[in-house]
């Protein structure tokens, strides 16, 4: 009796079914002589054609094993496969097929694809993103759109981020006024280390979902202040003061106040700016039990230096 899987299954196997179609028929005028052997390949045909998609495999496995069925031998063994969403084995035989005949490239991908819709419909979100990559592996940069956005969310919570932040990407194109969606897509550039894109995002958030700023403060203190040390490591003293502002305006993350003063007290006595240095190494010295001990003592000692100290070459 048929699965309602297999029934599924079946209803999307019309290519094969219409190849079946002319090939039985010749198959049941030989059964009115002298039968001929009957060959693994054509087992495997009848049982496919009527929902028996193991059996069929399991005929198709044998055809290649003892019979020569070329690369159509191939491709029958990696549809059986695909039908019953066993991806590995499919993209190995579709692998060979494809090193023989380049033809077969769009078949693969046309199997692939059709099972990621299939495993998605089902929600099976590993399904989906097994298929999808097999399809891409096939054809790299194809994507079905509807996917993009399960896909997305499926690599994000799996932390596979550099994945998720391609799909989200691709999602975008179809939600870009969706707050949740942007959010998402910051968030996961963010934990790759691409902050300069995340606050892009994170702003169309907060443009979009205003009384949702709450929500991103830290995100945005966090990012501000890993790029204002970027800048400083560059040279860009200027552009690293201001992220370092943003910071301190969003007051946030509170850890990392402390350490954001002292960050642009550092960059403003180099610069030779002493009194603005001054006045940000006094905020680490003031945050007393808010900062880290051995940051609010080195503040304070440079307040000394510069208070009793002279300039040279230009610095504090």
């Amino acid at each position: 009796m048929k699965t309602e899987r297999g029934m599924k299954i079946g209803h999307r196997s019309i290519r094969l079914r219409a190849l079946l179609a002319v090939i039985l028929p010749l198959y049941a005028a030989a059964c009115g002589g002298d039968r001929p052997e009957e060959t693994a390949r054509l087992r495997g045909d009848r049982a496919f054609a009527r929902g028996d998609y193991e059996e069929a495999l399991a005929e198709y496995r044998l055809s290649l094993l003892r019979e020569d069925p070329g690369t159509e031998g191939l491709v029958r063994a990696a549809h059986a496969y695909v039908v019953l969403g066993r991806v590995d084995e499919a993209r190995a035989l579709y692998d060979e097929a494809v090193r023989e005949d380049g033809v077969h490239t769009d078949q693969a991908v046309s199997d692939f694809v059709a099972l990621a819709r299939r495993e998605h419909e089902e929600g099976d979100s590993y399904g989906a993103a097994s298929a999808m990559e097999a399809a891409l592996h096939f054809r790299p940069g194809i994507l079905v759109e509807e996917l993009a956005l399960p896909l997305a969310r499926h690599y994000s919570r799996a932390g596979e981020y550099g994945r998720a932040g391609a799909f989200f990407l691709r999602a975008l194109e179809r939600n870009r006024d969706d707050p949740e969606v942007v959010l998402e897509t910051a968030e996961a550039h963010e934990e790759i280390g691409d902050c300069e894109s995340a606050l892009v995002y994170y702003d169309e958030f907060r443009e979009l979902a205003p009384r949702r700023e709450a929500e991103i403060r830290l995100n945005l203190g966090n990012c501000s202040f890993r790029i204002a040390g970027e800048r400083r490591a560059r040279g860009a003293d200027e552009e690293a003061i201001e992220y370092l502002d943003a910071v301190l305006e969003l007051n946030e993350p509170r850890a990392l106040i402390a350490q954001a003063h002292f960050e642009k007290a550092e960059i403003l006595a180099g610069m030779g700016d002493c009194p603005a240095a001054l006045e940000s190494y006094r905020a680490v010295a003031n945050a007393g039990a808010a900062g880290p001990r051995a940051l609010v003592r080195r503040a304070r000692d440079r307040i000394d230096e510069i208070r009793f100290g002279q300039v040279e070459d230009g610095q504090c």
